[in-house]
């Protein structure tokens, strides 16, 4: 009985596996597929209206600053009292920087 379960184990094993990779292979073919078809005409559309994008990547940054803005005036300890908002971020871009050095170093 035990070796009948070990044998079955071990052959649903191998047919996970085969599933497996037969679908990771489709994903990575299709992938491939997609972006050979996507590539060019990303490129070009870049290529073509440069400024375009700039101004829409400038927009999204200054809303999304302005948007940081609004909420933390709707806070009223952090609308009253600003050094406690600059100490906080002074030390959440110094935890962050520390914290890239240390995942830069492991890689």
């Amino acid at each position: 009985m035990k070796k009948t379960f070990i044998t079955a184990t071990k052959k649903g094993q191998a047919i996970a596996y085969d599933t497996l990779g037969s679908v990771e292979g489709m994903v990575t073919k299709t992938t491939t597929t997609v972006d050979s078809y996507i590539a060019p005409v990303r490129t070009s559309v870049l290529k073509r209206y440069p400024v375009l994008f700039s101004l829409l990547v400038t927009f999204g940054v200054a809303m999304t600053f302005l948007g940081f803005e609004k909420l933390i005036t709707q806070i009223a300890f952090l609308d009253n009292h600003p050094l406690v908002l600059l100490i906080g971020g002074i030390t959440i871009l110094a935890l962050t920087g520390t914290l890239y050095k240390k995942l830069n170093k492991a890689v």
